[in-house]
């Protein structure tokens, strides 16, 4: 179908392969390249279409948005020449950022101007939340990890967009998507999409930052997303970020921003109609990109991702990218998250960062906790079944680790701090400060002598754990360290990260013995087995690879899960390993010694269903009698290891969710990005 631009046509609608409208008789070809098939929006100033340029032998679709007609009047027409005449340019140069659609073309024709524009194959947001429903925190993290720095490089050129709103941000379509994948939810996809990442879209409103006030009657932008003082005629650069906050409070709710302010008490009411509750994190940010003074909102995308930046969910990490699932923020988690929940701040979130400072500046811990011979004994059994542990200052948890004497958890947090707790009671006993950014992963050595972390920094820093000082600090990964764990002897260290190498550590020195460089995909997850020479690694296509550390060689080739493993866990007798994949399932493999399976999963044993939800973390009981696994949705399950049967499910948490079970009793630590450190109390 052909379709007329002339606005005074009465039917527009032609044949496809016609060359002139039959209603009005106007040229069908723009310029005599561009055939448009139909609107794709339309404003007082602005109407959008989608169309092909047939000068191409390729013949690319496009987007052309058109400017004429009686809004073209007075502010109107002052609007069109700033928009042409000194912003053009300005679009073009935009249009070399990947997130933002690049200017084909630019003409006037027939007393119309036009703007001709790449054509962004995907699902907007407005049509996922139609289609999916509202999304989750780890999703909002995302979406502002990936939006905030293209508003910062709009507003670096001196444009306001004014029209940011759900129907305006794509998630862009990657052509080399998986097939595995296709039809599937992704955690970082908000629109249902499989594909490339978040794209701004539509700059048709667009103004010069110093443009000055507008006459209030022009009405530009989406009164729902716009903020009051564009809409009295004044936008600001801060206007672009309180419509981005309306958008994500949206989509977090599924309601109209209209039904989401109460006019009487002169606030937003946005967290009554959540499903499920945000961190305090998120919605502090939130409130303060949505105020409607100017004066108490975000003026600059900077401040907002400085707020971020310990506090995102990996958006690299859990949110992060993995390499089958997305053509390039390369890491998210997930991010997660990475969040991952990573975010760079990645470009966008967590940014690896590089510390100048020599270890020595690092403060001592003054607070020095009673020596680990004189804690008492733990709880009776007729304590509460669950406890948690929190801080008065909120901080999203990464990673959890429990001291071999079962009296300490240690905990890895999104401020870059390390906190050791007394088990029982709470008491924060010490905060170890060192890392530049979140620290991703913590574990304790076997003897209970040594504290591993590892962080966004792309540091691994070792500190004693009694006396809470840092011992050293091993440089070597060029990105951030997703996981750390020694080996049963307590005399290396393994870690991996997201520049896709494992490096093994000697403990006593910080010697790096061994870099195995780009053998894997993505890799999230490392464990050691009880032999203490092989290490199983899961990648994100999937495949968990056991390495014979000490030679480099490939042991063997675990295949089964059809989309990232992101932990792993190895039974206490060294007989079981555990999997748990984004496909929401987690796997039970043989990997005793004697097992010679030539068969293509022939050392799968079982696998187990049950998650709704990606699954992060594994942890076997002490007996390895018990396998619990926690999913990004916060739900812990319990696994009967002899039947594989389900032994219960254990819902406190509502985000993302990192395991330790403590080595001396039946207790199960649960630290999770909503702020707090749980303490469950499992039946025998």
């Amino acid at each position: 179908m052909s379709y007329c631009t002339n606005p005074h046509c009465q039917n527009p609608q032609n044949l496809d392969r016609a060359t002139v409208c039959k209603s009005c008789e106007s040229n069908l070809l723009l310029k005599g390249r561009y055939r448009v098939f139909h609107t794709l929006g339309q404003s007082l100033t602005c109407r959008t279409f989608l169309a092909v340029d047939e000068d191409q032998p390729s013949q690319p679709r496009c987007v052309i948005q058109q400017f004429c007609g009686p809004a073209a009047a007075a502010d109107g027409q002052s609007h069109l020449n700033r928009t042409f005449r000194g912003s053009a340019s300005v679009l073009d140069e935009l249009g070399k950022h990947p997130q933002i659609p690049k200017l084909l073309a630019s003409f006037e024709l027939e007393g119309c101007q036009y703007l001709v524009q790449e054509y962004i194959e995907g699902r907007n947001l407005a049509d996922g939340l139609s289609e999916k429903g509202v999304v989750k925190e780890i999703q909002i993290w995302y979406l502002l990890s990936e939006l905030l720095p293209v508003l910062q490089f709009v507003h670096d050129n001196q444009l306001i967009h004014r029209d940011i709103k759900p129907s305006n941000i794509i998630h862009r379509k990657s052509p080399q998507a998986s097939p595995v994948l296709a039809g599937k939810e992704h955690l970082h996809s908000l629109s249902g999409e499989s594909g490339g990442g978040l794209v701004l879209v539509d700059f048709g409103a667009a103004i010069p930052a110093n443009s000055g006030p507008l006459k209030t009657e022009t009405v530009i932008g989406s009164p729902e997303y716009a903020a009051p003082e564009q809409i009295k005629g004044q936008a600001i650069p801060s206007s672009d970020i309180y419509s981005l906050g309306v958008t994500c409070i949206h989509l977090l709710t599924g309601m109209s921003p209209f039904d989401l302010f109460d006019i009487k008490a002169d606030s937003w009411t946005w967290r009554h109609y959540l499903k499920v509750p945000v961190s305090a994190r998120l919605g502090r940010i939130l409130d303060k990109m949505v105020q409607r003074e100017p004066s108490k909102r975000y003026r600059s995308t900077e401040a907002i991702l400085k707020d971020m930046k310990y506090g995102p969910a990996p958006v690299d990490v859990i949110l992060s990218k993995p390499k089958w699932t997305l053509a390039m923020w390369g890491g998210t988690a997930v991010a997660l998250l990475s969040v991952v929940l990573g975010s760079r701040l990645p470009s966008p979130v967590p940014q690896a960062f590089t510390s100048s400072e020599p270890v020595s500046t690092i403060p001592e811990i003054r607070f020095n906790p009673p020596p680990m011979q004189n804690f008492r004994s733990e709880a009776s059994p007729s304590g509460p079944a669950v406890r948690t542990l929190a801080d008065q200052d909120k901080n999203p948890v990464w990673a959890v680790a429990v001291a071999p004497s079962g009296r300490v958890i240690v905990s890895g947090n999104n401020d870059g701090t390390i906190h050791l707790r007394h088990k029982r009671h709470g008491k924060l006993l010490k905060v170890l400060a060192g890392h530049l950014g979140p620290v991703w992963s913590v574990a304790v050595s076997p003897d209970g002598r040594t504290i591993a972390s590892g962080g966004v920094d792309g540091t691994i820093k070792l500190w004693n754990f009694y006396s809470g000082r840092l011992i050293q600090t091993l440089d070597g990964h060029t990105d951030g360290v997703f996981s750390v764990v020694f080996s049963p002897d307590s005399q290396a260290v393994a870690s991996v990260g997201k520049d896709k190498t494992l490096k093994l550590w000697q403990v006593e020195n910080g010697a790096e013995l061994e870099t195995l460089k780009r053998v894997f995909d993505e890799v999230q997850s490392v464990a050691f087995s009880a032999d203490r020479e092989t290490l199983a690694i899961g990648s994100s296509d999937g495949k968990i690879s056991l390495w014979n550390w000490q030679t480099g060689e490939l042991k063997d080739t675990l295949w089964g899960h059809s989309e990232a493993v992101w932990s792993l866990a190895i039974s206490p007798d060294g007989q079981t390993l555990a999997s748990g994949s984004w496909d929401k399932t987690v796997k039970l493999w043989d990997i005793s010694p004697n097992h010679h399976s030539q068969e293509p999963n022939g050392s799968l044993l079982r696998t187990l269903s049950g998650h709704s939800d990606k699954v992060k973390s594994l942890a076997f009981s002490p007996d390895g009698d018990k396998l619990a696994s926690a999913d990004l949705s916060g739900t812990i399950k319990l696994w009967r290891m002899g039947s594989g049967e389900m032994a219960g499910t254990l819902k406190e948490h509502w985000t993302w969710v990192e395991l330790a079970f403590n080595p001396q009793d039946k207790t199960l630590i649960s630290g999770s990005f909503d702020d707090t450190i749980k303490v469950w109390r499992l039946s025998p």
